[in-house]
């Protein structure tokens, strides 16, 4: 069975959505909609389109988002709008973007403990050593950004690791300054009164979490109303902007539930919107998503990734031979990969050899070569004097 025309790579999947971001899950509910039976998912590598994932091609080639709308193959779903319609569903579409996505993020990358026990499991069971140092580290950092941008990173408690901030806040509470400005040390209140203290402090967070989560959700349910969709019967973007994120935390089971357990008891219509057009867009779920039969590329052993530092990039100064355009795209992506893994590990051996030469430069280790004559030297100048016990007597 040949692919279909339109692929969507995707990241990889967190059980059991096909893909561990709301952005993948918008764009294959669009394409759901727009184009049945002419796309498909693929999970795509961190080092594919310099790193940037989702991204979708079109016979081979890179389309952008904005761009979908001019494939022959597309049938948008807000062409029938009005112009007041389609100015109404972008502002919304902002709204959805700028509130209920950092909310999202929040429950997956800052709350404990989904981090450990749920995202950071999904991004990292496709890589392979080095990526498992810094990509997902990567990641985590542009998140925690964003939410440290807008309050809410930290809110609720925080991942283990994460917690450096919160310990130089408690340090500055133990102390107290007196008269002219000398520090004097807070009057001791028991052995639990740390614990306690944190205790408070996570209730407090998750009662401010809960007032942000109805502050950005009222609106949205008050402009959702009685009707099946936001403009009409029919589904349009704005409503797989919605289900992109519902879907994205209502899906997974996550250790810390609170945001799932509260849309579900505070919005039930939001929750049958959610459901009404997943089982619109895939009746049996998204396990049914379709997905390309383009086989992944095998994963290299740690030997094979050494090794390759030192084999040459195979010459492009060869005449082309004939075949077909996704062979020769496929040879060329294998050639930029060879090279950008080459300068990676690299990379990690230069980094190795200055920490060492910094190490042994800067006195903090000192080697000491002895040689075997003063080992001799050593020796000759001991004696050894055995006395018997017939002579003292």
């Amino acid at each position: 069975m040949s692919n279909p025309p339109v692929i969507l790579h995707s990241t990889p999947p967190l059980d059991p959505l096909s893909s561990s971001d709301s952005e993948s899950l918008y764009l294959a509910s669009y394409l759901q909609l727009a184009c049945p039976g002419r796309w498909a998912i693929r999970t795509g590598g961190w080092g594919d389109n310099g790193g940037k994932l989702p991204y979708i091609t079109h016979l081979n080639h890179h389309i952008r988002q904005s761009h979908l709308g001019s494939l022959p193959l597309i049938e948008d779903p807000d062409e029938r709008l009005s112009r007041e319609e389609k100015v109404d569903l972008e502002c919304w579409k902002a709204y959805i973007e700028q509130n209920v996505v950092d909310l999202v993020n929040h429950a997956f990358y800052s709350l404990p403990p989904n981090y450990s026990q749920t995202t950071a499991k999904a991004q990292l069971q496709n890589l392979s050593f080095p990526e498992k140092q810094y990509i997902p580290q990567r990641i985590k950092s542009i998140v925690r950004s964003r939410l440290q941008h807008v309050g809410l990173w930290g809110l609720g408690g925080l991942n283990d690791g994460d917690a450096v901030d919160e310990d130089r806040k408690r340090l500055d509470e133990a102390f107290v300054v007196g008269p002219a400005g000398t520090l004097a040390p807070r009057a001791w209140s028991g052995w639990t009164a740390g614990r306690d203290a944190e205790e408070r402090r996570r209730k407090w967070g998750e009662q401010e979490l809960e007032q942000k989560i109805k502050s950005v959700f009222d609106p949205i349910m008050r402009r959702l109303g009685d009707g099946l969709y936001f403009f009409g019967d029919r589904p349009t973007t704005l409503d797989l902007a919605l289900l992109a994120q519902l879907t994205f935390i209502l899906s997974p089971t996550l250790p810390n539930p609170l945001f799932p357990n509260l849309i579900r008891s505070e919005y039930p219509a939001l929750v049958s919107h959610h459901d009404r057009l997943l089982s619109l867009l895939f009746p049996q779920s998204w396990r049914s998503i379709p997905r390309s039969t383009i086989p992944s590329p095998p994963k290299t052993s740690y030997l094979e990734s050494f090794t390759s530092l030192f084999s040459s990039p195979p010459s492009t100064s060869m005449p082309a031979t004939q075949g077909s355009d996704e062979e020769k795209e496929n040879k060329e992506k294998s050639v930029q990969e060879k090279r950008f893994q080459r300068g990676r590990w690299l990379w990690f051996a230069g980094a190795t050899v200055a920490m060492v030469g910094y190490l042994v430069g800067s006195g903090m280790v000192s080697i000491e070569f002895v040689s075997g004559d003063e080992d001799e030297d050593e020796d000759e100048g001991e004696e050894v004097v055995f006395e018997d016990e017939d002579d003292e007597e």
